[in-house]
């Protein structure tokens, strides 16, 4: 394999993950880095004190991203769970 990719993305969290997995699936070479062995919970979505948010007061750019990847999260989880559960 080359060592050339399309795009790398650091941070293996959900947000992170997630990326990796739709860039992949459209076809682009992809690296994933996470500086923790997984799984591990040091991560920003691990735990009870958890929070993604969908409002980013001035910054409404922020707020169409998270409602486009609300939609991309739940057909992520509808696909993986229809192969884990068919």
């Amino acid at each position: 394999m080359s060592g050339i990719y399309d795009t790398i993305v650091v941070g293996a969290g959900i947000e992170g993950s997630s990326t990796a997995y739709y860039l992949a699936k459209q076809g682009q070479k992809t690296l994933l880095f996470e500086q923790f062995p997984l799984p591990h919970n040091r991560g920003s979505s691990h735990g009870q004190s958890r929070i993604t948010r969908k409002a980013y007061g001035s910054q409404e750019h922020y707020a169409v991203m998270m409602n486009e990847a609300f939609q991309l999260w739940e057909q992520l989880e509808r696909e993986k769970t229809q192969e884990c559960y068919p």
